[in-house]
């Protein structure tokens, strides 16, 4: 009697060796959370896309019960939504939602930037030049996951150097959003936008190493609103998009059941 042979599961066929969990080091809670993170952030899990444990499991080489808890830490980011009776799916982002987040940081940032200049060490100050360094050379090298990574990294040691704890935990909650939406809108900007939003980093720890919290707060509102403007432009471009390919498949639909009628 011949063997049968198990098809492939689906995630299988993804090339998708980078998300495996290494079983050393940190908590194997925190690296799976990690990874899904960078699943996410790389879109090779897309908005929208619905989530199965025994997929995620295969994905990330963990057991169910451990990716029962990450899900659970995602969902608390907000990269993951749960409906109830249908279970997880990567987050979807609106235009309400981009709109949220920028009003939240153009209040944040220049706060964060005056209170740095007032508050913040030598030391902090250099962190601060050296992330907006990594910031430059992940956009030059277009890594998506590198500059969220950096861009992260920037704001983090901002809020640390202001010395507002409130705010840096205010900061850390929208951070993750704001990561997914960058993901999101990255491979459609243009140069340009690109060196602008570079241009600006550049100009926020310029005016915070010369000390002038005045330059640096309306440099950081300046940075907030000219990514509030690429982003709502790359969301109106991706839901026109979207539109049309749906538009396309709902008039598929009547031509692919007259052929199924003409082969019955």
């Amino acid at each position: 009697m011949k063997k049968r042979i198990r098809a492939a599961p689906k995630s299988a066929n993804r090339p998708a060796l980078q998300f495996r969990v290494s079983r050393e080091g940190q908590s194997l809670r925190s690296m799976t959370v990690a990874s899904l993170r960078k699943a996410i952030l790389s879109l090779h899990l897309k908005p929208g896309e619905k989530l199965t444990e025994r997929e995620l499991c295969e994905l990330t080489g963990v057991s169910r019960s451990l990716m029962r808890e990450a899900l659970r830490d995602l969902e608390a980011q907000g990269l993951i939504s749960n409906v109830p009776h249908k279970g997880p799916a990567v987050a979807m982002l609106t235009r309400n939602d981009a709109r949220e987040i920028y009003e939240v940081r153009s209040a944040l940032e220049p706060m964060a930037a005056k209170l740095f200049v007032e508050r913040a060490t030598d030391e902090q100050i250099s962190e601060l030049h050296a992330m907006a360094d990594r910031c430059r050379h992940a956009m030059a090298k277009r890594n998506v996951l590198a500059l969220i990574d950096a861009l992260e990294g920037f704001y983090k040691t901002l809020f640390a150097g202001a010395g507002n704890q409130m705010a840096a935990m205010l900061a850390r909650m929208i951070y993750n959003k704001a990561g997914l939406l960058r993901a999101v809108t990255f491979q459609r900007q243009t140069d340009i936008d690109a060196k602008r939003s570079m241009d600006h980093i550049v100009r926020i720890a310029a005016a915070i190493r010369s000390r002038d919290a005045d330059a640096a707060a309306a440099a950081c509102l300046m940075q907030v609103k000219r990514s509030r403007e690429v982003a709502m432009r790359l969301l109106d471009l991706i839901e026109h998009e979207n539109s049309a390919v749906s538009k396309v498949r709902t008039r598929m639909v009547p031509g692919r059941m007259l052929l199924r009628r003409v082969n019955d």
